[in-house]
């Protein structure tokens, strides 16, 4: 068996002088390199702030672009003009209306069984399906929800369990025309998610006829 002993080092006397000198010596030598990193750091810190501006500005790019669908959809009201992402996005958004502050719109329904009403029949403002019209007073804010109960009230085909009502707005289009825009359906007895949508969400402006179809099994 070998056995192998640790040489112990000792260091002399005035040695880590020596190494202290050395080591003032290279601080005064990398003086410039010291500077050179400082600089460095200092480059790091402005690229970090760059980056900082820059995820401001795409906040800022984000909110206009949010700004511009808004306005597209103010200006074309059709299907196609609302966008499924979008559309969550400004549910989420719903601003609620005071409803003791603000005063209620004048909603003209116009209801009718196993089909909805056909937009010639609104051409004519003397021919209109006044038969089948009651008139309600709501706010923006109502629900597809809200209105069916209202609908209930007044229609008894509405109340029976298998009632399915479907909704669409009337509106003149940009020539003039009147469109019948089908919105959304709930039912009488059970939710539905179309039934959570309010008029704001689905686009209602001042103005509009709301057209109620009745389906029953």
């Amino acid at each position: 068996h070998r056995y192998i002993r640790k040489k112990e080092i000792t260091m002399p006397e005035g040695g880590k002088r020596d190494r202290d000198d050395e080591d003032r010596r290279r601080d005064r030598d990398d003086g410039g390199k010291g500077r050179d990193r400082n600089e460095r750091n200092g480059d790091s810190r402005n690229r970090i702030r760059e980056r900082r501006d820059r995820t401001e500005t795409r906040e800022e790019i984000r909110e206009r672009i949010r700004r511009r669908d808004r306005d597209d959809i103010k200006r074309d009201r059709s299907p196609m003009a609302v966008r499924p992402r979008l559309a969550g996005r400004m549910r989420r958004e719903r601003k609620t209306v005071d409803r003791q502050k603000i005063c209620p719109l004048l909603l003209r329904v116009f209801c009718k069984l196993g089909e909805h009403h056909k937009a010639e029949e609104f051409k004519d403002p003397e021919r209109e399906p006044t038969d089948d019209e009651f008139q309600i007073y709501t706010w923006k804010d109502a629900t597809l929800g809200e209105l069916t109960s209202l609908i209930k009230g007044v229609r008894k085909a509405a109340r029976r369990k298998s009632a399915r009502l479907s909704f669409a707005f009337v509106y003149p289009d940009r020539q003039g025309k009147k469109v019948v825009r089908v919105v959304g359906q709930t039912f009488s007895t059970r939710r539905s998610e179309d039934g959570q949508k309010s008029l704001s969400d689905l686009h209602f402006e001042t103005g509009d006829y709301l057209d109620v179809a009745i389906y029953l099994k």
